[in-house]
């Protein structure tokens, strides 16, 4: 049994045997029985992680006191980036929690901290249907929860709260429900090593699971060498499993020394955090660049923990399978996940600052994505065949909260290109359909899809003619079911004319099929589509824009 597993409401805010300190907090309320076990978790995170000095949040349960929670802050990576002064000063603070829904509803209070009350307090996304109850000062909020893997923003709107030109949310605030976590590792059990500094690197590297127990863990600091070297990248070996407890934060690199072997898991409540690390374009940068902050092998599982603050992509793996992974990053080269084919991405929020997800036979669904000022929703990618086999992936029922696109430059929007003029959808061994269905988006945008050939920033085409045997195209691609707050420019669908190198061939965008697309009152079809839509008529052919 571990420690949680009969607790009606747990703070784990003091340490306990384990690192944690359980207290029970049992209500005697009448519609409270023997049967009722479900609990709400809170972590012991250390002062170093950073406590929010923009919100404090508190929760109640039933009939049980309300408590406070620590609140969590990350402060805007801005140096290098192209829009550095609408970065400077933001923040996002954050709270994870643990729940489960059949004790009842989860009441939360957020109150706000800086400036003058917000003019209104909303939740987001809308679908959640959760309808907040103000103070009159518009200092705080109160609203209930009723299921996990809930992750929503409270906004706090007002002239303080917004990015000067722009005028994006400029201190967020998100709280991420998990469930209540069933596979807690017992720290005495065989091939289990609890980390610590003084611990051996043969140790760590022969452990089955390496248990990270709540704490600052700065890998920087392990000075041992070995699996985890002098910048603090540890390197995972074959079938080797990380578990970042509640109240674990994690800085470092998490590498990968089995990369095509599998088995391989990072599980728990904890953080892994790249803040310690600088972005390779940033002026300040000296060190070694990596490409992501975690990269995990072939069939592995990421689930349950917040990667935050990477100093360049974010998860890149084989076939793997996510689940209740949150994700946020602050610059332009913060991309989300890069996993191949067969992956899985259920029940999380991403807040990526370039492409959240490449086009590799992914699913992704269940998500809130938190669209940055830079990237698509989805990518074909970069590059022609030889470099990208993408297509045949499945992205449905994702909310798309507070985009944050000014232009669709060359890589923004729902769903975006940069493919070289031999490319053509790929299907590993099936249909090469892409899909987008049951999507909707709180905000204005300034275009749903970017489709072209490789562009520069300014939009001149970037791709190189190729033999006209090799000559591709880009579509397959259904868009269903589909809603925008409001757009206010239009989506580019654009091919290339004298493709090939001798001039006879075109590379064409086809196959394009938008059923059921709303963009705030108006329903597309072929008629209302030219005020939204941007198609190059002699290089896009078999588009079909329909009510159905």
């Amino acid at each position: 049994m571990n420690n949680h597993s009969s607790i009606y409401c747990t703070s784990l805010n003091q340490r306990h045997n384990a690192g944690l300190t359980v207290i029970a907090i049992i209500a005697a309320i009448g519609f409270m029985t023997s049967s009722v076990t479900a609990q709400i978790t809170t972590y012991p995170w250390p002062s170093d992680a950073g406590i929010s000095d923009t919100y404090r949040v508190f929760i109640r349960l039933g009939g049980a006191p309300e408590q406070e929670v620590q609140v969590l802050i990350s402060h805007a990576s801005s140096k290098g980036d192209y829009r550095a002064k609408e970065l400077e000063g933001r923040t996002f603070s954050f709270v994870p929690l643990s729940y489960g829904p059949s004790a009842g509803a989860l009441m939360i209070r957020a109150v706000k901290l800086f400036g003058d009350g917000a003019s209104s307090v909303s939740v987001h996304p809308r679908s959640y249907g959760i309808t907040t109850t103000s103070a009159s000062d518009g200092r705080e909020a109160v609203f209930t929860v009723s299921a996990a893997s809930r992750y929503f923003s409270v906004h706090f709107d007002g002239a303080d709260n917004r990015t000067p030109a722009d005028r994006w949310i400029k201190h967020m605030l998100c709280i991420f429900i998990d469930p209540l976590e069933t596979d807690i590792p017992d720290r005495t059990a065989a091939g289990v090593v609890v980390y610590a500094p003084d611990i051996s690197s043969d140790v760590l590297k022969a452990a089955r699971t390496i248990y990270f127990p709540p704490g600052l863990h700065n890998l920087r600091n392990y000075g041992r060498g070995g699996i985890i070297n002098d910048d603090g990248q540890l390197m995972l070996q074959e079938g080797q499993a990380l578990y970042l407890a509640g109240g674990a934060f994690v800085e470092g690199i998490i590498g990968n020394a089995a990369e095509r072997q599998p088995g391989q898991r990072v599980y728990g409540r904890g953080v892994l955090s790249g803040r310690r690390y600088l972005w390779k374009d940033n002026p300040d940068h000296r060190g070694p660049e990596y490409g992501q902050i975690l990269k995990i092998g072939n069939k592995g599982r990421v689930e349950g923990i917040t990667v935050c603050d990477s100093p360049h992509h974010g998860i890149v793996g084989g076939t793997t399978s996510i689940a209740n992974l949150k994700f946020f990053g602050w610059h332009c080269n913060n991309d989300g996940i890069r996993v191949g084919k067969g992956s899985t991405v259920f029940n999380s929020f991403i807040r990526a600052v370039d492409d959240h997800f490449y086009n590799f036979n992914i699913h992704v669904s269940n998500v809130v994505l938190w669209a940055g000022h830079n990237g698509a929703i989805l990518t074909y990618g970069w590059g022609g065949a030889a470099t990208y086999n993408a297509g045949a992936s499945l992205l449905e029922d994702i909310d798309i909260i507070h985009p944050e696109w000014t232009q669709l430059g060359n890589n923004n929007g729902l769903v975006a290109s940069q493919v070289n003029l031999d490319y053509r959808p790929y299907g590993y061994g099936g249909r090469t359909t892409t899909v987008l269905k049951n999507i909707r988006i709180e905000g204005t945008v300034p275009g749903l899809l970017n489709l072209k050939p490789l562009t520069k920033a300014g939009g001149e085409l970037n791709a190189n003619p190729v033999a006209a045997d090799k000559v591709g195209y880009l579509g397959d691609l259904r868009i269903e079911n589909v809603t925008v707050d409001a757009q206010k420019g239009k989506s580019r669908i654009r091919g290339a004319a004298n493709a090939s190198r001798d001039g006879s061939k075109t590379f064409y965008i086809q196959n394009i099929s938008c059923s059921n697309l709303r963009i705030g009152t108006t329903s597309i079809t072929a008629e209302t589509s030219v005020a939204f839509f941007d198609i190059e008529t002699g290089t896009v052919k078999d588009i079909i824009f329909s009510e159905r």
